[in-house]
């Protein structure tokens, strides 16, 4: 995560907005975000289980 205590009032601005965005967007999609959660892990572990075969 970004320290935002060290950007410009614009980009904590843009930061911030896409956080809250993203907050709601999860929320409202429950389902949509297990997909993507589940597939980004399982990915996650055949590349370690590839990666531990070789």
């Amino acid at each position: 995560m970004k320290d935002l205590s060290k950007l410009s009032d614009m980009e904590k601005a843009v930061i911030l907005a896409r956080r809250e965005y993203m907050r709601k967007w999860r929320k409202n999609n429950p389902q949509k975000q297990k997909e993507y959660t589940d597939r980004y892990f399982a990915k996650l572990a055949a590349a370690n289980q590839k990666k531990a075969g070789a």
